[in-house]
């Protein structure tokens, strides 16, 4: 799901109907002694497991409420924080996320809003940029649950929507990887599901060969080592928000099409697979 305070409709550029990745993060080059948590579960559910992309290690407090926190190392520019391979929903927990300008924090700010999510799919909280020094999410309610995944950055927005024509949202492209039971003599016994995830493929045309090279090309760079969140259209499907991965380069193209300034315009379009709402 993806959460944004209503005033920042009016101030977003590029607006809000244009798809959003989240893939640059603070939080990846810190250190276990850069967080600072209320407590854990266990040893095996450390406290810097979040900081790593892996979604099958998790941190996991071991009372509720509890706290996680983030000390940058310096003030960083933030505008997005991510969440994912988490049980929030499932454990019945509100989520707070807060932000301050100082380690450790003094004057917590909070970062969009509050939330009660209704499932563990991914999470996607979007606000105005802020100079951002240390970073806390607070849980509430319900029983502990267990974080795998989280993201604070500068989150890339589209320069234009993508093309609509094919175009499966990617939380409803499910991919399940089943087992059939059958008797001796072929009768059907019942089934299973052995893996699942979602898999789709976005396409982007028109887009300014100046603003892919400064904008687009340093998220091709990271997606061929970490994975990201997408959200393809924030402001009307709030609830379809992925946290996949590539598994090859994304190699962009030139179009036919000339601009009114007689520049050729440029097209990509990759796929991707991993963890939506299921």
């Amino acid at each position: 799901m993806i959460v944004y305070p209503a005033t920042l409709l009016s101030v977003i550029t590029p607006p809000l109907w244009f798809p959003r990745f989240g893939y640059q993060t603070w939080l990846r080059d810190l250190l276990p002694s850069d967080i600072t948590v209320s407590d854990e579960y266990a040893p095996s559910t450390p406290k810097d497991a979040p900081l790593r992309p892996d979604t099958a290690e998790f941190w996991q407090p071991a009372s509720m409420p509890a706290t996680w926190e983030a000390d940058l190392g310096a003030l960083r520019d933030v505008d997005y924080v991510g969440i994912a391979a988490h049980s929030i929903g499932s454990n019945g927990a509100t989520l707070t996320v807060e932000t301050s300008d100082t380690s450790p924090g003094v004057v917590w700010t909070q970062f969009s809003a509050d939330i009660m999510p209704a499932d563990d799919a991914p999470i996607l909280l979007l606000d105005q940029v802020r100079s951002v020094r240390a970073v806390r999410i607070t849980l509430t309610g319900g029983t502990p649950p267990q974080i795998a995944v989280i993201y604070a950055g500068v989150q890339l927005a589209m320069q234009n929507d993508l093309t609509a024509s094919g175009f499966t949202p990617l939380t409803l492209a499910r991919e399940t990887v089943l087992h059939q039971s059958m008797s001796r003599g072929g009768q059907f016994l019942g089934q299973g599901i052995r893996r699942m995830g979602v898999s789709g493929s976005v396409d982007f045309k028109y887009l300014d060969p100046d603003w892919y090279r400064a904008n687009f090309d340093p998220f091709v760079k990271a997606a061929r080592q970490y994975p990201y969140f997408f959200a393809w259209w924030p402001d009307h499907y709030a609830s379809e928000v992925g946290f996949v991965w590539t598994d090859r380069d994304i190699r962009p193209t030139y179009m036919g099409f000339i601009d009114a300034a007689m520049q050729a315009r440029m097209e990509v379009k990759w796929s991707m697979s991993g963890i939506g709402n299921e």
